[in-house]
């Protein structure tokens, strides 16, 4: 498989996939552009380079996933299989997926370029102004923010937004108060202190595609992008929280959480759903204490789009439903399908009794997170 973001590209540029860009406005245009993009048939990957007001290497990755052939390309599935296939083929890997921990390296290629202290300038990156209504610049939409559980030191390495608030801040929106991030930062609040962060963009696909998976606490992403790759990712200490960052990874932001007493309003932000789901709500603030970056470095955006637009793999998530369906029993399961934006899921089957079908509907909407049935 790929070793990171830059081999992922390069095997998309090979399946004659990719598109290169160059002149875009990263306000409105470049996210304007990638929505126009994905909702193409063909659907292609975005290299934007020589942005407006930026330094020609200072470049931007969008729709990574947003085919399902570059989906089951980033999670190690044979990318010319037709979508369906390539869901079974998915299914059938996650049953034998070995969880592995991630290994610590020598070297970072994040670390080729550091700035620390007074001298942070965020307005450096070509962050998006993504949607039109959007409250700012978003340098993360497709980042992992990394954390240590101060109680069970496991780490978690989940996508939350990121927007930008200035030279030296950003807020990261947790979404709601349950998420594995929100918890362990009130962790830290709890007992007076920050709680030490990294937002890692332009990391390894699986990576980002672990992000996304609801995963226990006390299991790492990590773990899981090791068991899509069956190698363990490449960690390296960042140099300022000796949280474990990717050592391949593009850019990266270290310092502290602020407690909610220092929070800053966030967003909106044009969602998944294809609506803005509120107005700016406060977030907690992020004091960036240090940036680092690799020469050249891509910033790996997934800014939601309307739907119909297939966006990062979502539909593969339709392998846990299949095999929850098959777990309670359920038989003669001919398909199962999550659409786009999770908003609609067909389960396909050979009825075979009354109430087949109105058996699997009930099992298949148990799932996580906003299923609808056909």
């Amino acid at each position: 498989m790929y070793k990171d973001l830059r081999e992922f590209i390069e095997l998309v540029d090979k399946l004659g996939a990719l598109r290169r860009i160059e002149g875009a406005d990263p306000r409105f245009e470049i996210g304007a552009v990638t929505e126009v993009a994905a909702g193409r048939s063909d659907a292609p990957a975005l290299l934007f380079d020589a942005i407006k007001g930026f330094p020609r290497g200072f470049r931007i990755f969008t729709n990574a996933t947003t085919s399902p052939q570059r989906a089951a390309l980033a999670l190690g599935i044979d990318p010319t299989l037709r979508p369906l296939d390539a869901l079974k083929a998915w299914m059938e890997k996650r049953k034998t997926l070995q969880p592995r921990a991630p290994v610590v390296v020598k070297n970072a290629a994040f670390l080729q370029h550091s700035i620390k202290g007074e001298d942070v300038d965020l307005a450096k990156f070509p962050a998006p102004v993504w949607h039109r209504h959007d409250g700012g610049p978003f340098l993360g939409s497709g980042s992992i923010v990394i954390m240590r559980d101060p109680d069970g030191g496991w780490i978690n390495a989940s996508i939350y937004r990121v927007q930008v608030h200035g030279r030296d801040k950003v807020t990261v929106q947790f979404d709601h108060a349950g998420r594995h991030g929100a918890i362990i930062a009130k962790k830290y609040w709890e007992q007076g202190k920050p709680c030490p962060l990294a937002v890692v963009n332009g990391e390894d696909p699986a990576l980002f595609v672990a992000g996304f998976e609801y995963l226990p606490a006390g299991q790492s992403e990590y773990e899981f992008a090791g068991a899509i790759k069956a190698a363990p990712i490449e960690v390296f200490p960042g140099p300022l929280t000796g949280l474990p960052i990717p050592a391949h990874a593009e850019i990266v932001l270290e310092g502290d959480l602020l407690p909610m007493s220092e929070s800053l309003p966030e967003g909106p932000f044009g969602e998944f759903t294809g609506y803005y789901a509120s107005a700016a709500r406060p977030a907690p603030v992020m004091q960036v204490r240090a940036v680092h970056h690799r020469a050249d470095p891509i910033l790996l955006g997934s800014p939601p789009m309307k739907p119909p637009r297939f966006h990062f793999g979502l539909p593969f998530r339709a392998a846990t439903i299949w095999q929850n369906l098959e777990s309670a029993g359920v038989t003669d399961v001919v398909g199962v399908w999550q659409h786009v934006s999770q908003l609609m899921t067909v389960v396909a089957l050979r009825q075979r009794y009354d109430g087949h079908a109105k058996r699997a509907a009930l099992v298949a909407a148990a799932h996580s997170y906003m299923a609808r049935l056909i």
